[in-house]
């Protein structure tokens, strides 16, 4: 399994509906406006970065840096997102989304089972891009096989 099958698999496990694998410059000049509300929630995974270290012999041990968006758009007026409510209606659905996806990420092929442990961070994101996207943002930092593409 390569990294990018790992990635799609994890998002289909975690039942997030939408996937799209783009810098957040290249998803918004597609004009996030061209998607229908159906399409939404939506996982913008961003190129990964693979980061490694060489032990001074033959071994490696290597990172996946994976970072991202899980959001939707809202379709209400978006001028008072300060409101309470945007927490508990739209961010904190994301937030377990991005949660459930790093966990599936972590059950997948990839992972070094002698290196299972991952660092993550989840950060909330009011008004993304030019569309109003509300969600979260993720970063994680899972051990993987060497030799994996």
């Amino acid at each position: 399994m390569t990294i990018l099958e790992a990635i799609k698999w994890a998002n289909m496990e975690a039942e997030i509906p939408n996937f799209s694998f783009a810098n957040l410059q290249s998803f918004n000049s597609f004009h996030v406006d061209s998607f229908n509300y159906e399409d939404w929630p939506r996982n913008v995974v961003a190129p990964f970065t693979i980061q490694g270290t060489f032990d001074g012999g033959p071994h490696t041990s290597e990172t996946l840096i994976i970072e991202g968006f899980i959001v939707r758009r809202i379709n209400q007026d978006t001028n008072d997102w300060r409101h309470e409510s945007v927490e508990p209606d739209f961010i904190e659905p994301m937030r377990t989304m991005a949660r459930k996806f790093i966990r599936k990420l972590l059950d997948s092929d990839i992972v070094d089972p002698q290196r299972n442990a991952a660092g993550y961070t989840i950060q909330a994101e009011y008004m993304l891009l030019n569309s109003h996207l509300f969600g979260v943002g993720y970063r994680a930092q899972i051990p993987i096989m060497k030799n994996v593409c």
